[in-house]
């Protein structure tokens, strides 16, 4: 006997299947209405050529409308919709005949109808038309002169503001749209409906490849993937087995909604080999489908090339931070303005020339070791670890690939609510939460969004059902759960000073030979007189020959009475009184760092502040008294010039907080 669940599961796909076939069928009945151009058309019966011009010189008669839809101008660019649906880039050159029966390729009788070319009438001796004239093409100059004024009167176009591909948009209300390539979904109080392709609030969603559509029958708590795949990956290694699964499938809801979200957090799955990490990516592939961009191996450049103006997810596997650092810095940086929708800037086919591009893609990266160097990247991104697989564990269950993600969609549309204000719930919540367990705002969006986005997906019920604190009031374990302190991502994410500070410190100086010491802080730390229980010990090098070290690797080292001598002298005021003046303790060491060096920029070859960042890094450090840029005390000789500095009060620095 068949079990009635499954039957009914097995129904209801077949049911949107069969939904799914006949919108197709309705699309392709209107997409290739073409009359013959001798027949008139529309209700009005208008004649070939006798049609009224709208405000832009278009066809405006009912049902006589052009399948080619003018949409503004750019510089030389003409920017129309082609019979088929499809975003056309066109110059003045491109409107010749050919071009023009391209544009109208889907319905070829229409141009001859618009702006028909007729044949003679055939007429014999005597005057009589034995054969009248007909239409036999188009004049091109015509619909070209037409189409040039439609697109000048819709005015200024620029794809890179205007255009918005596959994936989740939001509209003026905050209504959210799914633009899956062949229709423009919505969900409306629960129930879906789709609009055409085209202008939507001035915007252009163009007709793009099919995506997979939102599941559009009822899903019930036994229906609902969500549940099937938090179960699914328990199934792996994780070093927290109560929190990894659910950022993950929070992740999954994050890249659904993409272009629909303020901020779109990205995840790291970190784990060595045997870990299952390209499983989990197999799975993801599953659900997404089509709408995934995945790959091994890929350069920014070639992402966004391929996405354009999608905001569908994008899944990097085996993104090592030994391969060409240049191109991996790349593409960390696209993920980092995808993360919150900023501009991005690349060079055009010419030279001098350069285009714009926005993503708004969830990204996930898969790793044996992270790839991810600076604060702001850490900040963006959850790191899910994974440890080895049990090889004698069962199996994780296979991703239904026809079903998942359909429904997954469906119920993050519905969960989204009429103007956002489902999701914005969820969010602020959640946010509170994590307020209390240290985050910053930083730190609110990025895991905020994934828990909103899980609790959504699951509901309150089968949240309770699985034991996953989602439901209402159980938002508090997550200031514990994931508290700042005992995250790596975070604990690691230093800011940017101190990171500054650490490179010049521990980077080894070149200018140095045969020397017993091969970094500043080496050197520095061999001037100490006590060890780590205060304890009187003898230094490992003296004043003069450390100086002489730090002054050749390009940098200055005084102890604070040294700084103040001069400011001393000149004012006639004593040492405690200048120590105070300037903020410095009464003892310890104080390292310059010329403002501009050569030197200096050689040391941090390779950094992030090799040419010449290190100045405002420095100073981005907000613990007052560790950083001393004073005009009266921050100029120092070195190389025998004297050089406007910042001071580094070391003691200090490493007495601050670290983040």
């Amino acid at each position: 006997m068949a079990d009635p669940k499954k039957t009914s599961a097995g129904n209801r796909a077949n049911v949107v299947s069969m939904d799914r076939a006949a919108r197709e069928i309705e699309r392709q009945k209107k997409m290739r209405r073409d009359t013959p151009p001798m027949e008139p058309r529309g209700p009005n019966k208008v004649l070939a050529g006798q049609w009224t011009p709208d405000l832009y010189g278009m066809p405006s008669d009912p049902e006589c409308e052009s399948p080619v839809m003018p949409i503004g101008f750019e510089g030389a660019y003409k920017y129309v919709i082609d019979s088929m649906g499809q975003f056309r880039v066109m110059k003045a050159a491109d409107f010749n005949q050919v071009g023009i029966q391209d544009l109208y390729s889907d319905t070829p009788n229409y141009p001859k109808w618009m702006c028909p070319r007729w044949s003679k009438p055939v007429v014999d001796k005597k005057g009589v038309v034995t054969k009248p004239a007909e239409i036999v093409s188009f004049e091109a100059d015509d619909i070209k002169e037409i189409l040039f004024q439609a697109c000048a009167r819709m005015g200024f176009f620029s794809p890179n503001d205007k255009m918005r591909g596959r994936g989740a948009w939001t509209l003026r209300s905050g209504a959210l749209v799914y633009h899956a390539g062949n229709a423009i979904w919505q969900c409306r109080r629960g129930k879906f409906s789709t609009l055409p392709t085209g202008m939507i609030e001035q915007h252009l969603y163009p007709r793009l490849s099919a995506l997979p559509e939102p599941w559009t029958q009822p899903i019930g708590l036994e229906d609902n993937p969500a549940g099937k795949l938090l179960a699914t990956f328990r199934k792996w290694h994780w070093t927290r087995p109560e929190v990894d699964p659910v950022l993950l499938l929070g992740w999954i809801g994050v890249a659904f909604l993409g272009g629909a979200l303020d901020w779109r957090s990205a995840c790291l799955l970190l784990g060595d080999r045997a870990t299952g990490k390209s499983t989990l990516q197999a799975a993801l592939r599953d659900i997404f489908g089509e709408a995934l961009f995945r790959s091994a191996d890929t350069t920014a450049a070639g992402i966004y090339q391929a996405m354009a103006h999608d905001a569908r997810p994008v899944a990097l596997d085996e993104l090592e931070p030994d391969a060409d650092s240049r191109k991996l810095d790349n593409v960390v940086h696209l993920m980092r303005t995808s993360s919150s929708g900023d501009i991005g800037r690349r060079g055009g086919p010419t030279k001098g020339e350069a285009s714009e591009f926005q993503m708004r893609s969830a990204f996930l990266f898969s790793a044996i070791n992270n790839p991810l160097r600076s604060a702001q990247d850490m900040s963006r991104v959850a790191v899910l670890r994974l440890l080895p697989l049990d090889l004698n564990q069962e199996r994780p269950a296979p991703v239904n690939a026809d079903t998942a993600g359909p429904m997954i969609l469906a119920l993050m549309m519905q969960g989204w609510g009429e103007a956002g204000e489902g999701f914005r719930a969820e969010k602020q919540r959640f946010s509170r939460a994590l307020a209390e367990g240290g985050h910053t705002n930083r730190g609110q969006d990025t895991y905020g969004t994934l828990l909103a986005c899980a609790a959504l997906m699951l509901g309150p019920e089968l949240a309770a059902e699985l034991d996953v604190p989602l439901g209402p009031e159980e938002e508090r374990e997550w200031a514990s759960l994931l508290a700042a302190d005992a995250l790596p991502e975070i604990e690691d994410a230093k800011p940017n000073y101190r990171q500054c500070v650490d490179q010049i410190l521990t980077a080894s100086v070149k200018a140095w030979r045969n020397a017993s010491f091969n970094t500043l802080g080496q050197v520095i730390w061999g001037l100490r007189t006590t060890d780590d229980d205060g304890a009187a010990i003898e230094p490992e090098i003296d004043r003069a020959t450390a100086k002489r070290h730090v002054n050749v690797a390009g940098f200055g080292l005084l102890n604070t009475h040294e700084l103040v001598a001069g400011v001393m002298r000149a004012q006639g005021i004593g040492l405690n009184e200048a120590l105070m003046r300037y903020g410095l303790p009464a003892a310890g060491w104080v390292l310059a760092v010329p403002n501009k060096s050569t030197k200096v920029a050689e040391h941090l070859e390779g950094s992030d502040w090799q040419h010449g960042a290190w100045k405002d890094a420095l100073r981005q450090c907000p613990v007052p008294g560790v950083m001393i840029t004073n005009a009266d005390i921050n100029k120092v000789t070195i190389d025998g010039a004297q050089q406007r500095c910042t001071l580094i009060v070391l003691d200090k620095y490493h007495a601050a907080p670290e983040r």
